[in-house]
């Protein structure tokens, strides 16, 4: 049962000659509206008075740009300050494009050593001019996108859930549709460049699509092993039955796995299967989580949307701050009054009486301050509830706010198959991770799973599983 309902996520997707305005309410539900053409949405003679008015303003808004308008690459950089790392990319990348200094403005990176062991930064970077002129026009109609991503961000997100050692050496991905196919490069992890292909129409009993997907494939691979230095340990594929994984693994003469329950996800309502161009071949998970695949965001409005929860409680605190001394003052005041005008003992014991007021109200503002910042147990429980799968229950769970903050939890945990019960526990440590930030990241080793009491009932089974950890 979900305690919090999800908001809705406003995406605009850019095809080859197309926009597309797409509301996501959740898994399987959505609204897509009638595509604009870009020509003409560039020239400025189109009503958008019919987009929902959910799209302004909206913090989870996301852009789905083709893979080819990002750029990346690698520069020598021995520090792991973001802040340096910041300022060093955007002034690298104006230089770098003198022609579209807005580079500079929009990019995502990492840390990573290179093969010599030293310290460098990758970086991710729009670079089509046609994106610039896209976001200045839907920022002129408070349309303007908080984070840009590609197909290849969203199937990295989705394949390193479902291939063990996703991270480890190079990764190549088939994705084959009736007409097209499209191939994902990916080294140690990280995307690193993809490729869409044409294919001849299918036929049964033809060797066409197969010997063009052969061929366009081994280019690949040679393109990637220049590019990263390394071969390929795996090819992955996604085929809906146009190309079997043994056909394709004995033509290119490497092993090729087809990854399981990938292709009845794809056939239900979280993709997009069914559009024209590039967005055929998009697989569109549940966007409303930003810690779940690369986005690209426009730095300044991402300093401007991190440092607003700062502003605001900062607002909050001065006004508090400001009520107590007001407080403080309007007490000093009617005290004095009376210590300055009498001298006699009555006099003195009435100062007497306002001094131990004094302290008291100094005690009790000192204890104000403290209980202020303890972690409050309802916005953990909040929390706790948003970062709660669906099927992942709570039987038992004791909050402790002092002297150790920490949260102690039993409950149980429901899948249809051995591999679903990872994938659930992934999702509930990221949502754990995601919304208590400051605390001590979560992993997959501290929740005790409890083997023998585990149970089927209906053909799923149910394990009880426990998990302590501490607040920040």
């Amino acid at each position: 049962m979900r305690i919090l309902k999800k908001r809705s996520t406003p995406i605009t997707l850019i095809g080859n000659d197309e926009i597309y305005f797409v509301l996501q309410r959740g898994a399987g539900e959505g609204q897509i509206l009638d595509p604009l053409p870009l020509e003409r949405f560039m020239a400025g003679d189109l009503d958008l008075s019919d987009i929902p008015p959910e799209f302004q303003h909206h913090a989870n808004s996301v852009m789905v740009v083709p893979d080819y308008w990002i750029g990346n690459t690698s520069f020598p950089f021995q520090s792991k300050k973001r802040s340096l790392a910041d300022a060093f990319l955007e002034r690298k990348l104006r230089a770098d494009f003198p022609d579209t200094p807005e580079v500079g403005d929009f990019f995502e990176y990492f840390f990573h050593h290179t093969d010599q062991g030293e310290t460098a930064v990758y970086a991710y970077f729009l670079r089509e001019p046609m994106f610039f002129r896209i976001y200045d026009y839907l920022s002129g109609w408070n349309l303007h996108p908080r984070r840009i991503t590609t197909p290849a961000f969203l199937w990295e997100s989705q394949l390193k859930d479902r291939i063990p050692n996703f991270r480890e050496g190079g990764k190549a991905f088939v994705h084959i549709l009736a007409k097209e196919c499209f191939l994902y490069f990916f080294f140690e992890g990280h995307f690193l460049f993809s490729r869409q292909i044409t294919l001849p129409e299918f036929v049964e009993d033809s060797s066409d699509q197969l010997e063009t997907l052969t061929y366009e494939t081994n280019q690949s691979l040679y393109l990637f092993s220049q590019k990263a230095k390394a071969e390929i340990d795996r090819v992955y594929t996604a085929s809906f039955g146009y190309v079997e994984a043994d056909q394709l693994a004995e033509s290119l003469g490497k092993e090729v796995e087809e990854i399981e329950g990938l292709e009845e996800a794809l056939t239900q309502d979280s993709t997009t299967i069914g559009l024209p161009g590039l967005l055929s071949g998009l697989c569109m998970p549940d966007l409303s989580d930003a810690q779940k695949f690369l986005g690209i965001s426009h730095k300044q409005m991402e300093k401007e949307q991190q440092w607003r929860p700062v502003q605001k409680m900062g607002i909050a605190v001065g006004l508090i701050l400001l009520l107590l001394l007001v407080g403080e003052g309007v007490v000093l005041w009617k005290w004095s009054r009376p210590v300055g005008m009498e001298t006699t003992s009555r006099s003195r014991a009435e100062a007497r009486e306002a001094e131990m007021a004094l302290r008291q109200y100094n005690e009790a503002l000192e204890l104000f301050l403290k209980e202020s910042q303890r972690p409050s147990a309802s916005k953990t429980i909040i929390h706790l509830a948003s970062a709660l799968p669906e099927d992942v229950w709570i039987d038992q769970m004791v909050v402790e706010t002092e002297p150790s903050p920490g949260v102690e939890l039993t409950g149980t945990v429901r899948a249809s198959r051995p591999s679903q019960f990872r994938e659930t526990l992934s999702a509930f440590l990221g949502g754990l991770n995601n919304h208590f930030q400051g605390a001590r990241s979560l992993g997959l080793q501290d929740i005790e799973v409890d083997a023998n009491n585990c149970e089927t009932v209906d053909g799923s089974h149910t394990c009880a599983i426990a998990l302590d950890f501490g607040l920040p």
